[in-house]
């Protein structure tokens, strides 16, 4: 039974803070079950790292850790999502993925295993992945996708932003509400759950013990060569003639435009997602990387300069489930750059956990936030 207790599933009031691709993910399979829940966002849905991320999918690549089982089951209901909605709506598609290492001012005239499209100063092209385990997806593209699908459910967004939650004074409060900037009541609720990527350390002010996550900032580049590339991603280990090594990425995509990130930083999280900006100069920075790898991706122009936080939690590890220093109370965050692609099963075990009283499509046991109360952490 869910947790709200008395009231039939389709009775049950839920709000979600955080209109990212783990927010709407979450409303989309409790919409699933019968529940239209409300999404609150401050900004626009996906405005922050759900919709400038590259959105890579790998399905073994968190085999050696406790991830390993989310992405498994993730990547296949990535893939049926794209069947739902239609690849190309998505843009959705299986890669060929590689491993490049290049010295900046080496040159090579061996063409044996290297992408037609990488033509620099690399010293070895090796295979991380194929079309059956790694993959792509917009992420802005599938979590406007799966919003649009819920809230033919009965979905609801709400713009605002979300201050506090309204809640008993007893020893374990019992949430009633959440409150929103320049609203005078609460918007009242069963169950909340936390979903707001590295602002949710904001909750630790509300809930007891709760971990706090922080934000750690990536750079992207958008360049659309004259011709387009094929279906592949690289994983760049550029080694500078200093010793300094890099370490970009390079997602094609079906457009024809080609995502490019890396040379993360960590600056101060800004309190609005509006504030978000790049570094300035780190744009050239990653296209000159790049363009030493090869020669088309070097001579095109910059589309689009970017930037976002994800949210990382104090063990790199995700926070889903159930916050139990108060009812009704519930987190979903921390995923660090694999969000995008734990999305999927992260919203269909938390719809079970809220609905059902457990998560039968994973276990969530390792993601709980209690581990860190259980280590004394908290």
């Amino acid at each position: 039974m869910a947790e709200g207790g008395k009231k039939s599933t389709s009775d049950l009031r839920v709000v979600i803070c955080g209109g990212g691709i783990i927010g709407v993910s979450i409303a989309y399979y409790l919409a699933e079950k019968g529940v239209a829940a409300t999404i609150i966002e401050r900004r626009s849905v996906a405005c922050a790292a759900s919709g400038r991320a590259g959105g890579f999918l790998a399905k073994n690549w968190c085999d050696h850790n406790e991830l390993g089982h989310l992405a498994r089951k993730s990547f296949e209901m990535h893939k049926e999502l794209a069947e739902k909605f239609g690849a190309s709506k998505i843009d959705y598609r299986l890669l060929d993925t590689f491993q490049v290492d290049s010295l900046e001012g080496f040159h090579s005239d061996s063409d044996s295993g290297k992408p037609d499209w990488i033509d620099g100063c690399v010293t070895s092209v090796a295979t991380l992945g194929n079309t059956s385990t790694t993959a792509q997806v917009h992420p802005y593209k599938l979590t406007h996708a799966m919003l649009e699908e819920a809230q033919k459910k009965g979905v609801k967004l709400i713009k605002g932003a979300v201050e506090g939650i309204k809640s008993t004074h007893d020893k374990r409060p019992k949430v009633q509400g959440v409150k929103i900037a320049d609203q005078e009541e609460p918007i009242p609720c069963d169950i909340v759950v936390i979903a707001m990527g590295p602002w949710s350390h904001m909750a630790s002010q509300w809930f007891a013990r709760l971990p706090k996550v922080k934000g750690h900032r990536a750079h992207s580049i958008m360049v659309k060569p004259p011709t387009p590339f094929p279906a592949h991603a690289c994983f760049i280990e550029h080694r500078l003639k200093n010793g300094i090594t890099r370490s970009p990425e390079i997602y094609c995509r079906p457009d024809g435009e080609v995502y490019i990130c890396g040379l993360g930083d960590d600056p101060e999280l800004p309190d609005n997602p509006e504030d978000v900006k790049p570094d300035p100069e780190t744009g050239e920075k990653l296209l000159g990387i790049v363009g030493e790898i090869s020669t088309k991706l070097g001579q095109a122009d910059i589309q689009r300069k970017s930037a976002c936080f994800y949210p990382v939690s104090p063990d790199g590890t995700p926070l889903i489930g159930k916050i139990t220093t108060a009812e009704g109370a519930y987190i979903a965050t921390g995923h660090s750059c694999w969000g995008i692609l734990n999305a999927p099963v992260t919203g269909a075990a938390m719809a079970e956990l809220i609905v059902d009283g457990q998560a039968s499509i994973v276990d969530l046991k390792e993601f709980s936030p209690k581990r860190f109360w259980e280590m004394g952490w908290y």
